[in-house]
C-alpha cells in the first residue's frame, strides 16, 4: 500500500501545533514567574543560612562537614533534647564534626547549580575559608527563584492535563504569585523551596496516571517522594498518603514503588549512621518534642489569624473549597481530591502541634508552604468540575450565566487579594520587621491575633531587612 502524505501531515502539523503552543507557554511562565522572583528585593536567608556551603564542600571536598570553613562567632554551647548545639542555630556539632543543623536533601540537590556559580566566580566562602554572606545571598535568591519559576512551568503543565490553556495559565500564575510560592520559597533556600518543588512533579505524575495521559512510575514516583523526605521530614504525611493512594488504586505498582522507596531509605538511614551514628540525622528527631498545650489556638491561627492565617494570606482557597462544594457531583477524580483534602487537614493538624506554632521570624502562614501545590491541584480539580458542569448544563436563559460570570469575578478579585497580599513579604521590608517591632514575635505571640496591625499591613520602618 502506498504511503499517503497528505493524511500523515495533517496529523504531524496538529501535534507540532499543539506541543509548541504548550512548551511556549510553559517557557514564558518560567521565565516571567523567575524574573519576578529574582526582581523581589526581601531574601530570608535564615534557617538556610550557611546551608549552600555545605554544597560547596560537598563539591570541593566530597563531605558534608562545615570543619574547614571559618564560621562567624562559633561557639558550641549546652543545650538540652534534640536541638542545635552552636552558637549559631543553623549549626550543630556531631562526634567531633560540624554539620549544618536542618535536612541535607537540599543541600545535595542545590550542589550542580552552586558548581555552575563556583565556576562564574560566586561562593559563599572566600579564598581563606570565611564565610561570604553575599555570595551565599547571591546563590540562594537565585536558584531559589529558578526553582520556584520551575514549579510555575509544572502547575501550568498539571493544570494542561485537565483544563484549556487559558484557565492553565490563571492557575499557573495564580499558584506562583498568590501563595506563598512568592512570599517565602522563592526568597531563599528553605527546606520547603526542595520540596515543594519534587511534590509538584510528583502530583504531576500521578494526576497524568489518573487521566490516561502517562502510565505511572513507581521508581520514579518513589524516588521524587523520598527526596521531599530527605528535605523536609514534616513532608512524611504526604508520602503516607500517596503511599495508601498508590496501594488502593494502583496495587499492582506498589511493590516496585515501596522497594523503591526501602531503597532509598537504606541508603539515608546508612548516611545517618555514618555522620551520626543514629538512624536518624538531629532535626528528624524534633518530631518528639510536638506540644498540645496550645492545639486548639494554633489550629485556629495558622487558619485565620490577620498575621499567620492560610485563608487570609491565601483567600483564593475559599474560591477553591466553593467550587468543591459546588460541584461536588461533576467531580470526575473525587479520589484525588479526597487525597489532597486529607493530606491537607493531617498538615494543619501537625503544625498546631509545632513549638513554636506561629514560625517564628516569617511571612504569613510559613508552615503551610509545603503543601501548595496539593492548593494547585485542588484548583484544577475544581475548575474542571465547574466546566463539567458547564458542559452538561448550558442554559438557554440569563440567569445562570449571570451567576455564573459573578462567582467567577468574585473568584478573580480573591485571587488578585491573593497575589497583592503575597507581593508585600516578597517586597515590602516592613512586613519582615514587624517581627521584631514594635514587640519580638516570638516573646509576644499574641501579636498574630491584632487585627489593627497585621503583618501584611505593615508600614512603620525598623531594622534593616533581613540579608
Amino acid at each position: 500500500m502506498a504511503y499517503d502524505a497528505s493524511k500523515a501531515w495533517p496529523r504531524l502539523k496538529r501535534w507540532l501545533t499543539s506541543f509548541d503552543r504548550d512548551a511556549l507557554a510553559g517557557a514564558l511562565i518560567f521565565v516571567l514567574t523567575s524574573a519576578i522572583f529574582l526582581a523581589s528585593p526581601i531574601r530570608q536567608i535564615a534557617d538556610s543560612k550557611f546551608s549552600t556551603l555545605v554544597s560547596e564542600s560537598l563539591i570541593q571536598r566530597g563531605t558534608f562537614t562545615l570543619d574547614r570553613y571559618q564560621l562567624p562567632d562559633l561557639a558550641p554551647v549546652q543545650t538540652y533534647g534534640s536541638a542545635s548545639n552552636t552558637s549559631l542555630y543553623q549549626i550543630e556539632f556531631v562526634n567531633g564534626h560540624y554539620y549544618h543543623f536542618y535536612p541535607p536533601g537540599g543541600h545535595v540537590l542545590s550542589a550542580p547549580y552552586v558548581a555552575l556559580l563556583n565556576l562564574c566566580g560566586v561562593s559563599a566562602a572566600h579564598p581563606d575559608g570565611s564565610y561570604n554572606p553575599c555570595g551565599e545571598r547571591i546563590i540562594q535568591g537565585s536558584l531559589a527563584s529558578l526553582l520556584m519559576g520551575a514549579l510555575a512551568a509544572v502547575f501550568y503543565f498539571t493544570a494542561r492535563l485537565l483544563l484549556p490553556l487559558a484557565w492553565s495559565v490563571w492557575l499557573a500564575v495564580g499558584g506562583a504569585l498568590g501563595t506563598q510560592v512568592w512570599s517565602t520559597a522563592s526568597r531563599a533556600l528553605w527546606t520547603d523551596t526542595w520540596g515543594i518543588l519534587l511534590l509538584g512533579l510528583a502530583l504531576h505524575t500521578i494526576l497524568a496516571d489518573a487521566t490516561g495521559r502517562r502510565r505511572l512510575s513507581p521508581v520514579r514516583l518513589a524516588t521524587l517522594l523520598s527526596w521531599m523526605y530527605f528535605t523536609r521530614p514534616t513532608n512524611s504525611i504526604q508520602i503516607v498518603a500517596v503511599a495508601l493512594y498508590i496501594l488502593i488504586y494502583r496495587r499492582q505498582l506498589f511493590l516496585r514503588f515501596a522497594l523503591t522507596g526501602a531503597a532509598w531509605c537504606a541508603a539515608f538511614v546508612a548516611y545517618s549512621e555514618f555522620h551520626y551514628r543514629r538512624p536518624l540525622p538531629t532535626y528528624y528527631y524534633l518530631a518528639s518534642q510536638l506540644k498540645l498545650d496550645s492545639f486548639f489556638n494554633a489550629f485556629a491561627g495558622n487558619l485565620i489569624s490577620p498575621s499567620r492565617g492560610l485563608l487570609v494570606y491565601v483567600p483564593a482557597l475559599i474560591f477553591v473549597a466553593y467550587l468543591h462544594l459546588r460541584y461536588a457531583r461533576d467531580d470526575a477524580h473525587a479520589r484525588l481530591t479526597w487525597l489532597a483534602v486529607g493530606v491537607c487537614v493531617a498538615h494543619l493538624l501537625l503544625i498546631a502541634s509545632f513549638s513554636p506554632w506561629w514560625s517564628g521570624h516569617s511571612y504569613g502562614p510559613r508552615y503551610t508552604t509545603g503543601i501548595v501545590p496539593w492548593f494547585v491541584l485542588l484548583g484544577v480539580l475544581g475548575v474542571r468540575a465547574m466546566l463539567a458542569w458547564r458542559e452538561k448544563r448550558a442554559t438557554e436563559d440569563g440567569i445562570p450565566q449571570r451567576r455564573r460570570q459573578a462567582s467567577l469575578y468574585f473568584g478573580a478579585a480573591l485571587l488578585v487579594l491573593s497575589v497583592l497580599i503575597n507581593l508585600r513579604g516578597a517586597t515590602a521590608s516592613a512586613t519582615w520587621r514587624w517581627n521584631l517591632y514594635p514587640q519580638n514575635i516570638d516573646q509576644h505571640p499574641e501579636r498574630v491575633w491584632d487585627w489593627r496591625h497585621p503583618q501584611f499591613l505593615a508600614t512603620k520602618a525598623g531594622t534593616t531587612p533581613p540579608q
